[in-house]
């Protein structure tokens, strides 16, 4: 997923603001189910996140296109490692580990079949 950094995702000095990197990743998972049609709901199941952790390797700054890339790092019964990193000209300058749950009416449950098939072979780049 390819967007802009805005004067509202930015700090005082025109830096992007440390939590936003995280919300654009959020932004690209999020992404890769609307546009293959999946709904997340409590009846239809969703994806819960475990734990982050993220390393800020270089900033971004007001105006600069972004690309995050996500890739499946590896999977169980009911949740997935994922790797998402944000490029600025073919730079990484962000990485997040993200661990993700998989739920349906507010429980864990195995990941469908055809979500982990979705997360591992068509996640947007």
């Amino acid at each position: 997923m390819k967007t802009r950094v805005y004067y509202d995702d930015t700090d005082a000095g025109g830096v992007m603001y440390h939590t936003n990197y995280i919300k654009y990743c959020e932004r690209a998972r999020s992404e890769m189910m609307f546009s293959n049609n999946i709904i997340m709901d409590n009846q239809n199941g969703y994806f819960l996140v475990k734990s982050l952790e993220a390393n800020y390797i270089k900033p971004v700054i007001l105006g600069d296109m972004i690309e995050i890339k996500t890739s499946l790092v590896s999977s169980k019964k009911a949740s997935a490692v994922l790797l998402q990193e944000i490029y600025k000209d073919d730079k990484k300058v962000f990485e997040l580990y993200v661990t993700i749950v998989y739920m349906q009416n507010d429980k864990i449950k195995a990941i469908p079949k055809e979500k982990l098939e979705l997360i591992s072979k068509n996640y947007i780049k």
